[in-house]
């Protein structure tokens, strides 16, 4: 009996990224020297970290967790071969987690998708978002800006040592509340490859969190696997590398699904992020709608060339869904290390992975 592959509809890709970054906040104080360095293999010079720059990326953490914000957002991906970009309108209030729709009208606009701001602990890299970021990139204040007619701070997150001088992304943090009001992330080159601002944003403090409101997507799948458990999964076939080229370390890893038979594991760096999903199964790539058959690192696969870019194979009776908000060379480069072969074999059905908001993935807020 063939079983289907893993059905990532919009709900559960969207979720899966934002969430990723939701699982990483953790309030602290900034790295030590040997956090640095086992953040990066204990190799490489260690990161340098302003005080005051770690004080406002933790400020960001926290600021949705006490704001309340409506606006209109701008999101833009550049690939090698395309350029992608969306409006969405957003909205969001702490315990009541965030809404994003997009902009526009017609009979085939996407449907509004709610993600809950419930927030479990990583099962495995037990560390914040800041801190993970920390452990990789140098950060310091860079000046400030106005972003939508509001007040920032910019801070800038470099790669340490001989690329001191290399800008990996820049945060422009709102004065006021400390949410990021825009992102860039860009190449070896210093061209941007992601990036996304509000055009407009109203906030409000709030004295206490409203009561949490209850959402499908979003929230973390209950059963998390620990690095035992992983191990032991590994002898029986399944693919969970410790870390995916970047580097980017595994920091949760989870069960779920129908029958619980997807595998979910993300990696992240504070920056760049990749979700993993895994089961049992075979891919007919005829029924993947909206993707095109294409060879990355050697291997037969079916790429969406939406945001964030989604890449779908199978091997070994196994079907992988990669949903990434990472550079296309990084994609690639995991996709190379999941797995030595593909099999491009049809039979078992794939409902359509791409709909609606799992478009522009954790771009919205990459502390929320």
């Amino acid at each position: 009996m063939r079983r289907p592959p893993p059905l990532v509809g919009a709900a559960v890709v969207l979720g899966s990224l934002v969430l990723l970054v939701a699982l990483l906040l953790e309030a602290g104080e900034p790295p030590r020297v040997d956090d640095a360095r086992r953040g990066s293999g204990g190799q490489g010079p260690d990161p340098v970290v302003e005080p005051e720059a770690w004080r406002l990326l933790e400020r960001a953490a926290e600021a949705p967790q006490r704001t309340t914000y409506e606006g209109t957002q701008f999101v833009s991906a550049w690939a090698s071969d395309s350029t992608t970009s969306q409006v969405l309108q957003v909205s969001h209030s702490p315990g009541g987690g965030t809404t994003w729709q997009p902009a526009g009208r017609g009979t085939h606009r996407p449907a509004a998708v709610h993600t809950s701001s419930h927030a479990a602990d990583p099962s495995i890299l037990g560390v914040g978002a800041v801190g993970l970021m920390a452990r990789h990139y140098s950060l310091a204040v860079a000046g400030a800006a106005r972003v939508a007619g509001r007040s920032a701070d910019v801070v800038e997150a470099r790669r340490p040592g001989q690329d001191a001088d290399e800008v990996v992304a820049r945060f422009w943090l709102d004065a006021q509340t400390g949410l990021v009001l825009r992102r860039e992330v860009y190449d070896t080159r210093g061209r941007t490859t992601r990036a996304s601002a509000y055009v407009e944003v109203a906030v409000r403090d709030v004295a206490e969190p409203q009561e949490a409101a209850e959402a499908d997507v979003g929230r973390a799948w209950a059963e998390a696997i620990d690095g035992p458990a992983l191990r032991r999964m590994q002898a029986y076939g399944w693919d969970c590398p410790d870390r995916l080229p970047g580097p980017l370390p595994l920091v949760d890893a989870r069960r779920g699904g129908a029958g619980k038979g997807i595998v979910h594991l993300s990696y992240a760096d504070g920056v760049a992020s990749i979700s993993v999903f895994q089961q049992r199964g075979t891919l007919d790539g005829d029924k993947l709608q909206g993707y095109r058959r294409e060879t990355v690192a050697g291997r037969a696969v079916w790429v969406s060339p939406e945001v964030p870019r989604r890449v779908v194979w199978a091997a070994d009776d196994m079907v992988f869904t990669l949903v990434a908000d990472a550079p296309e060379r990084t994609v690639e480069r995991a996709v190379s290390a999941l797995h030595g072969g593909t099999d491009a074999g049809g039979g078992g059905p794939m409902d359509r992975l791409a709909r609606g908001l799992d478009r522009v993935a954790s771009w919205f807020n990459p502390f929320e």
